[in-house]
């Protein structure tokens, strides 16, 4: 066989790589663009969906916000009517014939019991002055401290009517 020159020879095989290389580089640019522009459509879609859930998330929250403020307005207008009836309440107690009846037998009460404590002490200023007294003064000293006894209890039940609180005052 004829041999060809051997310059030839390289620029056959110069020529023959180069032919396949272009293809080769084509085909890359191309994988890579399309790749390229598939994960920017993907990432627009992907970004323009959590917008979309954002957005939505928001409209629920604002429309819960919105219920919020509706209830905070309504309980409010309650919160101010139960004051009015409030008032109206305690002038309608305070006027009651039941609450002023148990004032006056409270104070009834604590005059009479002023009335024997002075009793007492006049009926021993009494028996003091008069010789062979004193058994008489025992005696009705002995009635008067029931009598003083029974309107303390009066009064602490009156009281316990009025306020639910017992008298304070220790029998004497």
């Amino acid at each position: 066989m004829p041999q060809k020159p051997i310059a030839e020879k390289k620029t056959e095989v110069e020529v023959i790589p180069q032919k396949n290389k272009m293809p080769i580089v084509a085909l890359l640019l191309c994988f890579l663009a399309s790749v390229a522009v598939s994960s920017g459509v993907t990432y627009f879609l992907l970004q323009s969906q959590e917008d979309i859930e954002t957005i939505t998330k928001l409209g629920a929250h604002e429309e819960q916000l919105s219920k919020i403020q509706e209830t905070l307005t309504q309980q409010d207008m309650k919160i101010k009517a139960i004051e009015a009836q409030n008032e109206t309440l305690k002038l309608y107690l305070r006027h009651s014939s039941a609450t002023a009846l148990k004032n006056i037998l409270i104070n009834q009460e604590q005059n009479i019991q002023a009335y024997l404590k002075v009793m007492k002490s006049a009926m021993s200023d009494l028996s003091a002055l008069s010789p062979r007294t004193t058994d008489w003064n025992d005696e009705y000293q002995y009635q008067l401290d029931l009598a003083l006894k029974g309107s303390i209890k009066r009064e602490d039940l009156l009281k316990l009517l009025k306020t639910g609180e017992p008298n304070d005052k220790a029998p004497q």
